[in-house]
């Protein structure tokens, strides 16, 4: 198992990604939500990375929908890819994959954000 962390990089004007690494949970769920909002309040468009990502509960969930949908209220577009297949499967039974969130890539999610 690989420890929780988060590397973050602004990837041109206007648009921050942040890959998670490890399981994200309830423990470390605050720590994500906090790089979020540091990003939102220098960028519109918030790209994470989940390609490193070996688990993600409800907590690690709730944070980027929520988040979403406060950058979605502001103009802004929060996105997620790079899920691995055990993260996608949580992510497509909670409805998440329908509704252009999820994206395959970086490149996907990048290009949808614009």
């Amino acid at each position: 198992m690989k420890a929780f962390g988060l590397i973050e990089r602004t990837l041109e004007p206007g648009c921050h990604e942040i890959q998670v690494e490890g399981e994200l949970d309830l423990a470390v769920a605050e720590r994500l939500q906090e790089a979020i909002d540091r990003a939102r309040a220098e960028h519109d468009r918030v790209l994470i990375g989940l390609q490193a990502c070996e688990f993600i509960d409800s907590t690690g969930i709730a944070v980027i929908v929520q988040a979403h949908g406060q950058m979605a209220d502001a103009g802004g577009r929060l996105s997620v890819y790079g899920a691995t297949s055990q993260v996608h499967r949580i992510l497509e039974i909670t409805g998440l994959t329908q509704d252009g969130l999820v994206f395959a890539n970086a490149d996907e999610a990048r290009t949808a954000s614009k």
